[in-house]
């Protein structure tokens, strides 16, 4: 098994590291470069008429608005729970009666840290906490049973959504 034996800060922002790892295999060293972000809260809402309760969102690196679902950092002070409760009310303004957490999904493991926690939240009744965002978050509701036509017309491209759309669809056919 591989061992981590040391590691070096090469640069940092406020949303990710920059490091040099050291990693000793059995007869070789070797510096790998990681970037280690803060592990998010990734919330797929489903309202009582069975409609995805998502955002529309600007963003910045690729300079244009899509739709996505509420997520955010988790806080090192709260847990994956409470951030995913507390940004489903700060995004859309709801709060659900019921959480399922659906897993954990990874995106460029070989040198990016962050895990994304998903949720699936159900009975939802609002409830508004004010966000952090820049810009005030419009809420579009989309039957959750025809997602992929949101991927087919690339209005929802990022992977990491897109995975766990699919996820909770699956998790919703087995438990119904």
């Amino acid at each position: 098994m591989p061992k981590r034996i040391g590691e070096k800060v090469i640069f940092q922002t406020k949303l990710f590291t920059l490091k040099d790892i050291d990693i000793e295999f059995d007869h070789k060293k070797v510096i790998y470069q990681i970037l280690e972000k803060a592990d998010t809260a990734l919330i797929v809402p489903v309202n009582e008429k069975g409609e995805l309760v998502l955002v529309k969102e600007y963003f910045y690196a690729i300079d244009e608005y899509q739709l996505g679902l509420p997520k955010g950092a988790i806080d090192p002070r709260h847990n994956d729970l409470t951030t995913a409760d507390k940004e489903l009310q700060e995004e859309i303004g709801f709060k659900a009666g019921k959480l399922d957490r659906l897993g954990v999904v990874t995106m460029s493991p070989g040198y990016l840290t962050q895990k994304t926690h998903i949720f699936l939240a159900r009975e939802l009744t609002e409830s508004k906490l004010e966000g952090d965002e820049e810009e005030t978050l419009e809420v579009v509701y989309y039957p959750f049973d025809r997602f992929e036509e949101l991927i087919d017309q690339d209005k929802l491209t990022e992977a990491r959504m897109i995975a766990v759309l699919y996820l909770a669809k699956r998790f919703l056919e087995i438990n119904s």
